[in-house]
């Protein structure tokens, strides 16, 4: 399958690695072509990287990973108005408070 990931923080990045690991092909997508961080994983996994609107282009499915304050203009920026493509791993209104929770 035809996959752009959006975001090329670590949760695109995993999620990127693990699709490609997959079998699918898989382009992550960022604000603009020449992103060091989505040249690196690129690089590295054999996926490719481009803007927002490259990786979307030919995407049978967009996931998006990007964070909550920009995900709009991400998949603006895709041109994802069809939000049957469109699939986000955690959910801007994520339902859990994040006391007590630890970044380790």
């Amino acid at each position: 399958m035809r996959i752009a990931v959006l975001g090329t923080g670590q949760v695109g990045q995993r999620l990127a690695g693990k699709l490609v690991e997959l079998g699918h092909e898989v382009t992550m997508g960022s604000r603009t072509a020449d992103n060091a961080d989505a040249a690196a994983w690129a690089a590295a996994t054999g996926g490719a990287h481009g803007t927002f609107a490259d990786a979307a282009a030919a995407a049978e499915l967009i996931v998006n990973a990007t964070s909550g304050t920009v995900s709009v203009a991400a998949l603006t920026a895709a041109g994802a108005e069809n939000p049957r493509r469109a699939a986000s791993p955690r959910p801007s209104s994520w339902p859990f408070p994040r006391r007590g929770w630890s970044r380790r």
